[in-house]
């Protein structure tokens, strides 16, 4: 399996000059929230707080998820609370391309993945007959291609689960970040447990604040998992998320118009390769001419961090274009070259460059 940690100090290493690797925003956290953890920190909130979230928090959350408080739980950052989802389950489906994750914490607590495995030709949408695990994994907006799945292709893909009677994870990180309709998957089927952060929107990576919605007793469970590992989110983190949801929604129309111009950006300095152009979240998943590993290595070599498509799972062929980095439009301009280059010197027998997909604002 792709190390990608192992490969992301080597590119730290390597210091590129454009960082279009890792999905860290590089728009800065608000200076408000900032000094709503320092004003925390200096009325000594620094102990323990109850393993859910604090209340003003979880009604918060609430409130514009449209649920009761009892059906939140607030996390140390999404990742514990996929793997207490992992952890209950005793095989996992994925829908690939995929956050690399969900795989490593299913090896971690010795779980068998099913892999849902879709293409570029059909747009990265999944076609599932039958799902043979107890917990199937989406995530919409997509990370890495940027898809954003039509109410339609959910419903029918939630349909296939519920059919089996089967949990489904949704990861919704990305969800405000979606510059076409996005339908959240707990509007169609009852037996789901979202997933949702506060990394991408708000910028606070190093926060570590997540939480999830489900049904009261699940909360429950997810809770018990949190309270026998990592406790609890530091009091001040938690307040700092209070103050970044009050500038919720004039930061989804901010930062959602700074990522949406750099996906159209990024299409058109790109077109006539072969990718969907996104739909949501801050990334390209584009098809190479030539192994993707060989392909990052040599934009790595010309100052351009990509990830390769084998960290996303069996996409040998592909890297991910992280637009959230430094060094963006030199980054394209070196990708661009390389694309051109690749292709007149071992032209790849049977592969055609053709930006085939949506337009960045989702129209077909």
């Amino acid at each position: 399996m792709f190390n990608v940690y192992e490969f992301f100090n080597r590119i730290n290493e390597v210091k590129p000059e454009s960082r279009l690797d890792a999905g860290q925003p590089d728009i800065p956290v608000r200076r408000e929230i900032i000094e709503e953890a320092v004003e925390s920190l200096r009325r000594g909130e620094t102990g323990y707080t109850s393993t859910g979230g604090i209340r003003e928090l979880r009604e918060r959350i609430a409130e514009f998820e449209g649920v009761s408080t009892d059906e939140v739980i607030v996390a140390p950052g999404a990742k514990i609370l996929i793997a207490a989802e992992i952890a209950s389950a005793k095989k996992v489906a994925v829908v690939s391309p995929h956050w690399n994750a969900y795989s490593l914490i299913a090896q971690q607590f010795g779980r068998e993945v099913e892999v849902i495995k879709t293409t570029l030709e059909e747009r990265w949408t999944p076609g599932v007959g039958e799902i043979k695990a107890d917990l199937l994994i989406i995530n919409y907006p997509n990370n890495p291609t940027g898809r954003v799945l039509s109410g339609k292709e959910l419903r029918e893909l939630l349909g296939v689960a519920e059919e089996s009677g089967i949990k489904v994870l949704s990861d919704e990180v990305y969800a405000e970040l979606s510059f076409t309709r996005f339908t959240p998957a707990r509007e169609l089927y009852e037996n789901v447990v979202t997933v949702k952060g506060f990394s991408k929107l708000y910028s606070m990576t190093g926060f570590r604040l997540g939480y999830a919605i489900g049904e009261r007793n699940e909360i429950r469970r997810i809770q018990r998992f949190i309270e026998s590992t990592v406790t609890c989110v530091p009091p001040f983190v938690q307040r700092a998320g209070v103050k970044a949801l009050e500038l919720r929604d004039e930061l989804i129309k901010e930062v959602r118009r700074v990522y949406l111009e750099r996906a159209m950006m990024a299409s058109k300095m790109l077109r006539g390769f072969d990718f969907v152009e996104p739909e949501g979240a801050f990334y390209i998943f584009l098809r190479t001419p030539q192994d993707g590993m060989t392909f990052a290595e040599r934009l790595l070599s010309r100052g351009v961090a990509v990830f390769p498509g084998v960290a996303f799972g069996d996409y040998p062929n592909f890297i991910r274009i992280s637009l959230s980095g430094k060094g963006l439009e030199r980054g394209l301009r070196v990708i661009r070259e390389e694309l051109e280059c690749a292709l007149e010197s071992r032209a790849t027998e049977g592969w055609e460059g053709s930006s085939r997909g949506v337009s960045a604002e989702g129209s077909r």
